[in-house]
């Protein structure tokens, strides 16, 4: 496993564990580097009872990412999800994603 999803996975058990036990149907919005310098995966705020109701929560950590490194994002349509696209001033590209619990890294 690489370091970028075990760091993934501590962070999602850890919040996930600490906050909450959430029913199968919650969804988390998750951003990854996934290209340039490596840092830890970054968790949204909040947990959504859908797919659609987490989209809002794509477009926040998009706007959040695009100002905190000074860069530029989007977000666009895929497989019936919103996933989103975040490229700094730094040369990282942010993934930005909706994960369904079900979906989340298992150790």
């Amino acid at each position: 496993m690489s370091s970028g999803s075990t760091e993934l996975t501590d962070l999602l058990e850890t919040t996930l564990t600490d906050t909450l036990t959430p029913a199968p149907d919650v969804y988390v919005v998750v951003a990854e580097v996934i290209h340039g310098s490596p840092v830890a995966p970054r968790l949204g705020s909040h947990f959504y009872c859908s797919a659609e109701c987490a989209e809002h929560g794509v477009r926040e950590l998009v706007s959040d990412l695009s100002q905190e490194e000074g860069g530029s994002g989007f977000v666009l349509p895929h497989d019936g999800r919103a996933i989103g696209c975040v490229v700094t001033r730094g040369g990282r590209m942010w993934s930005v994603q909706i994960l369904a619990r079900s979906e989340l890294p298992t150790v």
